[in-house]
């Protein structure tokens, strides 16, 4: 029994590990990258000029996942689209 309770322990706590939160500096950046591609470069579909946006299908994931609070998948896309369309990047932290 004893060897089975930390076993169950460990197995019960295992799920809590892959939903933890991304590092606050991490998402603050995703977040400042995001703002700037929905600014200057993604679409936007409240505006009254709908040809307005270059945005990318990539791009407008990553910004979502951004906000969503995943900054480890969105922020290497969001950088390059950003580099590519000229931009300079925010300090990082």
């Amino acid at each position: 029994m004893r060897t089975i309770l930390p076993l169950f322990l460990t197995l019960l706590l295992l799920p809590a590990t892959a939903f933890a939160q991304a590092p606050a500096p991490d998402l603050a950046y995703c977040n400042r990258l995001a703002d700037l591609y929905e600014r200057y470069i993604g679409r936007n579909e409240f505006s009254s000029n709908r040809s307005f946006g270059r945005g990318s299908l990539d791009g407008d994931v990553a910004s979502t996942q951004c906000r969503s609070g995943r900054p480890e998948q969105a922020i290497p896309v969001l950088e390059r689209v950003l580099r590519g369309n000229g931009f300079t990047l925010p300090p990082r932290g």
